[in-house]
């Protein structure tokens, strides 16, 4: 299930390409984690225990310890602190198992057999079985707003379950599924039979203390850890062998601070240890202070501006092809990235098999001009709902606006906070943004967005939406891997050609922390921040 067909772009691939585009060294401070050249200050000798102090961004009022509501960027890698999963994508973006001995399938992929590892524990001590996986399927189908349900929906049968044993569970589909096993992987975690989020419990290396949403959370290390000796993501200082078992803090604390001076200002300051989504303009300040160090790395999340392809004027491909046509990719880079990622194609999961690294779209503005026309269109125009979704998403829309205005298209950028973005309208904003981690498979994300009744962005309808279901359910009742990656491409290409998405750019990941901690992932291509929430692997050197 792993094949990739002839002339796709590899992870490896997608790297080496995106280094070229922006002419940066992966011995540099892209990837290396370096912080501000030969002169920075060290830290002193690595120490276990302690307390790590973070600064984060993209907070809501909303936000929860709930693992199924992921709903904004720190309860994403919180859930990955508290929670663990059966299966995972690593800081790499490669597929592995994590809680789960064996996850297989029968040879027509209607049938899934899930073997859980022996004697891990959650935090309240109960040991992980069958009960609580199944347990967790029946909560994220009843549980409204349940951001994974959308992938499961199709295939999960909650009558077509069978416990074998304790540690084993039978799981009979609806219908074939031959990427069930990546679906697990992308955010999946699995809580305890009976789980209440208002006081969470699950099996991660930290165990809840205390939240207050949109102000704080606090955690604590805990010691029954089930992948304490377990390998960790690679970092430019990993810790020493003689520092024991993960996790080697004794406490992490999460403050919110949404204000990006502020946050940037904490670390300069020493209120704090480290902070995420650094903006691109702030980079330079890192590096003038020798005690501070950038974490930087290359992703495959994306910030999208969606076009909703059933509302005006949007429902008309040569209004949607002319904007895709207008943007200018180069510029994006540089404007909103200060050239910190990749230009993209409008087509995300840049490590999916199938991914079609060959399509690639060049600016043309006579030809955007020409479509607007032959719609009736020029002169039309628009509004574009923005808001702090990323740190790119702003200037990205401002930048279209300003492109658009090239071909005769007016584009009014409206900005919001993120309560009113992602409100009651968010499902139905004629034109908007959004953002999203890989999922490890173009499938996965396609059931999470196009394709499904109720989580949908951009609104496919008729011909488009019929044709795209066919191709999908084609692949996943295909246990050919080749096969499956040319229906997969075969779906990017209805998209390149038809789709609602404008995707300029894969921004980098910017982190910064001060040079007293050690041991941060070098790698984050999820792109959830902070090394991906693997703070198990950092530790102290003061």
């Amino acid at each position: 299930m792993t094949t990739r067909p002839a002339g796709e772009l590899s992870r490896r691939g997608f790297l080496n390409t995106a280094a070229a585009a922006v002419g940066l060294t992966v011995a540099g401070q892209a990837l290396a984690a370096c912080g501000s050249g030969s002169g920075a200050r060290t830290g002193g000798t690595p120490r276990r225990g302690g307390t790590l102090t973070v600064a984060t961004g993209g907070a809501k009022g909303s936000d929860t310890l709930d693992p199924m509501l992921l709903n904004s960027i720190p309860v994403s890698y919180m859930a990955r602190v508290i929670y663990d999963q059966l299966a995972d994508f690593g800081n790499d973006m490669e597929y592995h198992l994590q809680m789960a001995e064996s996850i297989e399938s029968n040879g027509t992929g209607d049938e899934w057999t899930i073997r859980l590892k022996p004697d891990i524990l959650f935090h309240n001590g109960k040991t992980l079985d069958a009960d609580d996986v199944l347990f967790t399927f029946q909560r994220t189908f009843s549980l409204p707003g349940a951001v994974t349900v959308g992938k499961f929906k199709a295939f999960v049968d909650l009558d077509g379950f069978t416990k074998l044993d304790r540690r084993t569970l039978r799981m009979k589909l609806l219908r074939p599924s031959a990427t069930f096993h990546t679906a697990l992987a992308s955010p999946f975690k699995i809580v305890p039979v009976g789980f209440d989020p208002r006081n969470p419990v699950g099996t991660g290396p930290f165990k809840y203390k205390s939240f207050t949403p949109n102000r704080q959370w606090v955690c604590e290390r805990f010691a029954d850890y089930w992948n304490a000796d377990g390998p960790s993501q690679p970092s430019a200082t990993p810790a020493p062998p003689g520092l024991g078992p993960k996790p080697y803090l004794d406490e992490l604390v999460v403050n919110v601070v949404n204000d990006d001076s502020a946050r940037i200002n904490a670390l300069v300051t020493g209120q704090v240890d480290a902070i995420n989504l650094l903006q691109y303009a702030q980079i330079p300040t890192i590096e003038r202070h020798r005690e501070l160090k950038l974490l930087e790395s290359r992703t495959g999340a994306w910030t999208g501006i969606y076009m909703n392809m059933r509302q005006p004027p949007f429902d008309d491909v040569r209004v949607r092809q002319a904007l895709r046509l207008a943007i200018d990719r180069e510029q994006a880079l540089t404007a909103c990235l200060s050239g910190h990622g990749v230009v993209a194609n409008d087509l995300p999961e840049p490590f999916a098999t199938g991914y079609p690294a060959s399509l690639v779209r060049e600016r043309d503005l006579d030809r955007a001009r020409a479509l607007l026309r032959e719609a009736g269109q020029d002169g039309v125009e628009v509004e574009l709902v923005t808001g702090p979704v990323s740190t790119e998403a702003v200037s990205m829309c401002t930048v279209l606006a300003d492109n658009a205005a090239e071909i005769g298209m007016k584009v009014k950028v409206r900005q919001v906070d993120t309560a009113t973005l992602f409100g009651p309208n968010f499902h139905h904003w004629p034109f908007s943004v959004d953002k999203w981690p890989p999922q490890g498979d173009f499938l996965t994300l396609m059931a999470l967005t196009d394709l499904s009744d109720t989580t949908t962005l951009t609104h496919p309808g008729g011909a488009d939406l019929a044709e795209l279901r066919g191709l999908y359910e084609q692949a996943q009742a295909s246990t050919d891997g080749t096969r499956r990656a040319v229906l997969t491409r075969k779906m990017y290409e209805i998209q390149y050609e038809r789709g609602g998405w404008i995707i300029p750019f894969f921004a980098n990941v910017e982190n910064a922390h001060n040079v007293r901690t050690a041991g941060w992932p070098e790698q984050d291509f999820p792109g959830r921040t902070f090394g991906n929430g693997h703070f198990e692997q950092v530790y102290r050197t003061d």
